[in-house]
């Protein structure tokens, strides 16, 4: 999520990620469908080379009644491979060796360009990005709490009360995210009330307003470290974050959507180096949102000429800059690079440079207010390409301007939930990370102990390893995931759809 603080050294570069369909493992095909794999343009051309069916051009008399049979029976061959590979190609179509059953609708491919004649569906097939091979991100492992091995839950065991504090958005401008982090924190809490997920305690909620504000969320800050809360889920902004984590002692801070790198390796790239050590987080770093995006925007959309503009804090630098890096090293060309101050309102005149540039995409780096701005000045200029950008404009306002074509990215979102295991009372990939880094931190409480310190319990959160919703949870030893799902999305119709996955292994 975006902060204000400015930009550090130049970052690291981070793994190359690789974009994933949202496929089921492949299955064995049959005789036919192994036929439809055959190069046909291919096949035909070599026998057209191979039966030499020309008039002969010597001059030696009339062909033998052998040769002009043979040559009549090689052409009547031709005709009938050309017939039968002109009735495959464009009537009956390769077959899919994947039954439609066997794929959920949600997470069928997409195309991502929506209009055939549009620049980046015409630069497809030109397109010079390289295209890596795929890995398979395994769908259907993440589980809600349950109960500890060995026992079968109970809602009715009396004992002591553990109390988690969170710090987020609830009103303002982001409040739509704050409200996410809290529905998911309760309804991980009600979970582990439940399964008796630590025998004996029950877990209750302390939320705090930060408005999306550093100084508000620093009295936050305050007003939980005064209470007996054993740790915080949250904030959602990485600037808040900073102003909090001075504040909290030994309190564990696990936040479900701060994304500044300097969060978890400081501002020195050369020296990278955890500030905080009880700070951890179960979202995808900015620095890993740019790649992903240019590796599916090159790759996956054939587009291989782009505009940049990004706001003037470090979300939008660093989603566009690390985003350029990967796309050029694919192949593609930045097209023009612009920054602009939040408090712009006014996008003619970077929209008419876009479009002077001849652009087939517009990569944004910004939050989604001004994302629906600039998506209604681009659409209203007559711009038929797609805009891309980071998983701001996922929710809020953007989505009210978005057109079909357009593409974000949510972080840590697993294929299972958008194959349809969502529980049905998470709504938004926010809420679902919030549920998983409120676990983390009740199976820290666990394995620490009801009755153990703040710092026995934000140690233990470093040992935390299980099958979260939105994938394997664990930490490295910077308190970023040890592994990173993402999920890349294409709107349609009026929502996001789901058009990939992503894993990316730990940046350390």
């Amino acid at each position: 999520m975006p902060e204000s603080e400015p930009p550090a050294a130049t970052l690291p570069r981070t793994h190359l990620p690789v974009f994933v369909e949202p496929m089921p493992e492949s299955e064995p095909q049959t005789p036919t469908q192994q036929r439809s794999d055959l190069p046909v343009a291919e096949s035909v051309l070599e026998v057209g080379v191979g039966s030499q069916i020309a008039a002969p051009t010597t001059t030696e008399g009339p062909p033998s009644r052998s040769k002009v049979w043979l040559a009549s029976a090689l052409a009547t061959a031709l005709v009938a491979v050309i017939g039968l590979a002109a009735w495959f190609v464009l009537g009956r179509g390769p077959a899919d060796p994947r039954p439609k059953d066997a794929i959920p609708s949600a997470a069928r491919p997409v195309s991502p360009v929506a209009s055939p004649a549009s620049p980046a569906a015409t630069a497809a097939a030109a397109s010079p990005c390289q295209v890596h091979p795929p890995s398979q991100v395994v769908a259907g492992t993440g589980q809600p709490l349950g109960p500890p091995a060995g026992t079968s839950g109970s809602s009715d065991a009396a004992g002591r009360t553990v109390t988690v504090g969170l710090i987020g958005p609830l009103t303002g401008d982001r409040s739509g995210l704050g409200q996410q982090v809290v529905q998911g924190a309760q309804a991980a809490i009600a979970d582990a009330n439940t399964n008796d997920i630590v025998p004996g305690v029950r877990f209750t909620l302390d939320a705090h307003d930060d408005q999306g504000n550093p100084s508000v969320g620093g009295q936050a800050a305050s007003e939980v470290s005064a209470t007996k809360a054993v740790g915080i889920i949250g904030p959602m902004n990485s600037d808040v974050a900073e102003q909090v984590l001075p504040l909290v002692g030994d309190l564990a801070v696990i936040s479900p959507g701060s994304t500044a790198p300097g969060m978890t390796h400081g501002n020195d790239a050369a020296a990278p180096k955890r500030p905080w050590p009880g700070f951890f987080r179960v979202t995808t770093p900015d620095q890993v949102q740019g790649p992903i995006l240019a590796q599916f925007v090159c790759a996956g959309m054939g587009i291989s000429r782009v505009a940049t503009l990004s706001e003037t804090d470090w979300y939008g630098t660093t989603v566009v800059n690390t985003f350029a890096e990967r796309f050029v090293a694919l192949g593609g060309q930045v097209s023009t690079t612009l920054t602009l101050p939040k408090v712009t309102t006014d996008y003619s005149d970077a929209v008419a440079r876009i479009k002077d540039s001849r652009a087939q995409a517009v990569v944004f780096g910004g939050l989604s207010p001004q994302g629906k701005q600039l998506r209604s000045a681009l659409t209203a200029a007559g711009f038929t390409g797609p805009m891309v950008g980071g998983d701001e404009i996922f929710s809020g306002p953007f989505v009210e301007a978005a057109r079909d074509g357009d593409v974000t990215i949510t972080p840590a979102v697993s294929g299972r939930l958008l194959a349809g295991g969502r529980p049905p009372r998470l709504e938004g990939a926010t809420a679902v990370q919030a549920y998983d880094a409120t676990a983390a931190l009740i199976l820290a409480i666990r394995s620490a102990g009801p009755d153990a310190s703040r710092a026995a319990v934000r140690d233990a959160l470093q040992a935390v390893s299980f099958a979260g919703l939105t994938g394997p949870v664990s930490f490295d030893t910077f308190g970023d995931r040890a592994v990173v799902d993402a999920t890349v999305h294409t709107f349609r119709g009026g929502t996001w759809d789901v058009s990939g996955f992503v894993r990316e292994p730990s940046t350390t």
